[in-house]
């Protein structure tokens, strides 16, 4: 995401057996999922990490992509 706000380029995201609204609200096994691994972050590092996660996972869903469901 640093690369398409800096300097304008492309972003073309792909939703694998993930429903993009999942990933945007990061709910269900998606948000799960995050909260695990957040829970076994070791060290304030891995845990600003895993937000600075969270939060370009929320930008990148916004952005209109291909939703690859069953295939």
């Amino acid at each position: 995401m640093d690369c398409k706000e800096q300097i304008g380029k492309l972003v073309f995201p792909i939703f694998y057996h993930v429903e993009p609204l999942h990933v945007r609200e990061q709910i269900r096994s998606f948000g799960e999922a995050l909260a695990d691994h957040e829970r076994n972050a070791d060290h304030e590092e891995g845990r600003r990490k895993i937000e600075k996660r969270r939060a370009t996972l929320t930008m990148v869903a916004g952005i209109t992509g291909w939703w690859l469901k069953n295939r």
